[in-house]
Formats: C-alpha cells, structure tokens, sequence
C-alpha cells in the first residue's frame, strides 16, 4: 500500500486558509500536512519591530491554530533560524517536501529562502515556492515599470481564489520548546498599545462591513482625520499578514461593483487603486532592495542632514508644538494606526521642517504602526521626502497649520489626541501660528524652516531628473 506523501507548509505572511496557494497545493496532493510557523530571532529583535504588530501577529497565529484545529490538525510554532528549523522539523517528520509562498518583504527575507532552499535540498527534501501575491520575481526596470506590471497585476488577481480546505490529517509532532504565544515567550516586552482584533473571520468581517456600510464615504473621507477612522477599511494589519488574500479583496469588490451606483464605483475603484500603488511598492522594492535602508535617489544620502535628536524625540512623541501633527504622532503612538493623509503630513514635517533623515521616520512609523510594512512605508517615505521621484521637481510641503482646516476642520481629532487643547475653539487652532497656544512652543518656524530645507534639496533634484538608473 502506497503511503501519502507529507508535506511540511511554512506559514509566514500568509496566515490563512483561504487561498493559500502553498496549502492549497498540498492539499490537492492528498498529502499529510504539517503546518508550520518559525520566529525567527533576526525579525524579533530588527531596529524595526513593532511590539504591538508582533502582538497582532500572535493574534493571527491563535486564531490560525483554532481554523486548523477545527480541520483536525495542529499549528507548530518554533523558534530559531528559519533555514535550520525547516530542515529539523521536516526530518523530524519526515516530510517528502516543503511548500510555502513567496515573501520578499525585506532584502534579509530573499536571501534567508536560497539558504533554505539549499539547505533543505542538501537534506534529500523537495521544496516547492508558489506565488501567492501578485508580484512577480526580481527581473530589473521592465517587471516593476507601470506599463508591464499593470497588465501582470489584474491577471494574477483575477484567477480563481483557491479553496479552503475542509479536512486535514492529525499532526503528530511533539516538541520540547516553550508555547511561544504570548510576547513574554518570546523576550519581548508588552505593548502599551490597542491592538485590533487579529484573525481570518475578522479580515472577512471587516470587509464585508466595508463593502456593505462605508463604500460611499470612503474617498470623500480619506483627507478627514476622524472620519478616515470610521470609513476605511482598517484592512492594512491583515494585508500585511495575510489573514485575508489582496485577490480575495479585489474580487469582492469587484463582485460589488457589479451593483453599485455611479459614485460607490467611483469609491470602489479608488479603492482598488490603493490596493495597486500596495503591490507596486512591493514589486519596486523586490528589484531595488538597497532601498529598503537608502535613498532611491543615492544623491539625497549624502545631503547633511540634520542629526538633531531632540527634534527627533519631539516629533517621536508629538510635542513638536504643532497641534496637527502632535495629534497624528499620539494617536500613532497609542495605536499603531493613522491615516494615510497624516502620515504623510507627519513624513514632510520631519524631512523638511526639521530636516532629518526619512530612515528615523521611517523607523519609528515601522516600530508603531500595526500594519507596518517595509516596502509600503519605506517606499512612502521615500515620496514624501522628496528623494524618490526622479521627474518630479518640486517637493511636496505640507503646512501643518494650514492643514488643519481640511484634515481636522473642527479640531476634533487635535482636542482628543492633544488634551492640552481640549478647551481651545477651533478658530484658535487654525490661526497663522501656533505658538499662542501656549501649550508647546513650536520648536521650528514652518516657513523658514520649509526655506531653509528646500534650499538645499530642490537643486539636487533638478539635477537628477533626466539621469537614468
């Protein structure tokens, strides 16, 4: 008699069932699956690790254990070097195979699946890598550029969605190591911060309750602080761990489309946008993974930036004694989350007003933000500082006194985040100055500061614009 295959599927930013191209697989195979996920110290201890993200990813790993012990099988989670443990495990086992899906988040991402790749080949085991993203692999300018990447994206995101499974067999695999499900296992410290509910019935949840209640406020409440809170999504966290598949998204909004009026496609096309700027980032900085630490345009990292870090701290806990920008720095810090609309407002602030490096700010943002994700965020900064864009020749400043009138308009969102101010009238809060306020002296003067910053940097970028990579 001919024993089934095992398979050992490597679960990382794909913690789902649902349309997981590399479970999908082995299961079509009839094979024994053993599901595994691997911590790995490199990660956990990154400059860049978010505690209330890796709370949330803990969140998504009970909540993947419970869908898998409904199926009859089990989650292992290990702790070590991923190339290692996959080997161990899977001998262990005795797993014919290892399948997981692609992931090139960072640089260190690529390079740590040749290692395994290689050493799992070396152990006589047979690996298999599938494409769960619609990004395809490193292959310079031609793949990410919009004219080849655009027709490739709606392709991949319109196959079929792959199958949930409805059984799995017993996982037999005992292990000495400690249960690794709470921050404390895993030598990090608590978060202070809310972290949202974690989980694919939440991804589901969430979306449904997008498509069904928020679809015909949602662009019009994009630039709103406290209306973006209530009329996005807040899919960004499950993106980013794959609690919920982007082809799963674009198909149910597509789906939604077909009944829609006029104006909620109008909302639901920009919200399929979004959903592509997402994976194009991803696509970039698989081919440009120097840009995970430097500047897109190499010139911009040898400007002197200031290394001022008490403008730093200040901006890092919003006591900047800028009102809108305080606030976005407090609710970020609290958290984890912020619209994209301040996010930005918050990137020009730190590169220009206080001309610091767009790497601090993109560390902190990584350190806080739930849905902290290097290609999205990085990639961001990058734009917002102005060092990215080669054709463009102006930088975008935003003025974080004037902005108030459009992103907080009834200083409703600055009274909640900033109690200093929870008795100041919103007229107050849009005069010319902040200064008057009293609550924080403004530690720079925006428009001379804007000056003094775009001196230095608009000849730099007039220079580069016609050169080519």
């Amino acid at each position: 008699m001919t024993h089934p295959s095992k398979i050992v599927v490597w679960f990382r930013r794909d913690l789902r069932l649902s349309d997981n191209p590399a479970l999908a697989q082995a299961v079509a195979e009839k094979a024994e699956i053993v599901p595994l996920f691997i911590f790995d110290p490199y990660l956990l201890n990154h400059p860049e690790t978010g505690i209330g993200r890796v709370q949330f990813l803990l969140g998504c790993l009970d909540s993947l254990q419970k869908n898998l012990e409904h199926l009859g099988s089990k989650l292992i989670r290990h702790y070590g070097n991923q190339p290692q443990v996959l080997v161990e495990v899977a001998t262990k086992v005795g797993a014919d195979a290892v399948y997981w899906n692609e992931d090139s988040e960072r640089e260190w991402r690529t390079k740590t699946d040749v290692c395994a790749i290689e050493a799992l080949r070396e152990a006589g085991i047979k690996v298999r890598c599938f494409q769960s993203e619609a990004v395809s692999p490193a292959g310079g300018k031609e793949v990410y550029d919009l004219k080849f990447f655009t027709p490739q994206w709606y392709r991949f995101l319109q196959e079929p969605v792959s199958l949930r499974p409805t059984h799995l067999s017993p996982v037999q695999f005992s292990t000495n190591t400690s249960p690794l499900k709470s921050l404390e296992d895993l030598g990090l410290p608590m978060t202070t911060q809310t972290v949202p509910v974690a989980g694919e019935r939440e991804a589901h949840r969430l979306l449904n309750e997008f498509l069904d209640c928020k679809v015909p406020r949602y662009l019009k409440s994009l630039s709103v602080a406290t209306q973006a809170s209530q009329n996005t999504s807040r899919l960004g966290a499950h993106i980013k761990f794959g609690t919920i598949s982007v082809r799963t998204i674009y198909q149910q909004v597509l789906l939604k489309r077909r009944t829609a009026t006029a104006w909620e496609q109008r909302n639901l096309d920009g919200f399929i946008s979004r959903l592509f700027w997402r994976d194009h980032f991803a696509q970039k900085l698989r081919n440009l993974p120097r840009c995970e630490t430097e500047s897109y345009l190499e010139a911009f990292d040898s400007v002197p930036w200031s290394q001022n870090d008490q403008h730093y701290r200040a901006w890092c806990e919003g006591k900047t004694g800028y009102p809108l920008v305080d606030a976005a720095m407090r609710c970020l810090n609290a958290t984890g989350w912020l619209p994209f609309r301040l996010r930005a407002l918050c990137a020009t602030f730190l590169c220009i007003d206080l001309f610091l490096p767009w790497q601090w700010g993109a560390k902190h943002y990584m350190q806080q933000l739930i849905d902290g994700d290097v290609a999205i965020d990085h990639w961001q900064w990058q734009s917002h500082a102005g060092v990215s864009n080669r054709g463009r020749t102006w930088f975008r400043v935003y003025n974080p006194v004037k902005s108030i009138e459009k992103i907080d308009p009834k200083g409703a969102f600055i009274r909640q985040w900033v109690p200093e101010l929870a008795n100041v009238p919103e007229e107050a809060l849009r005069l010319s100055g902040s200064a008057s306020l009293e609550y924080c002296c403004p530690i720079v003067e925006h428009q001379e500061a804007r000056r003094r910053a775009l001196a230095v940097l608009e000849p730099i970028k007039h220079q580069h614009q016609y050169q080519q990579l």
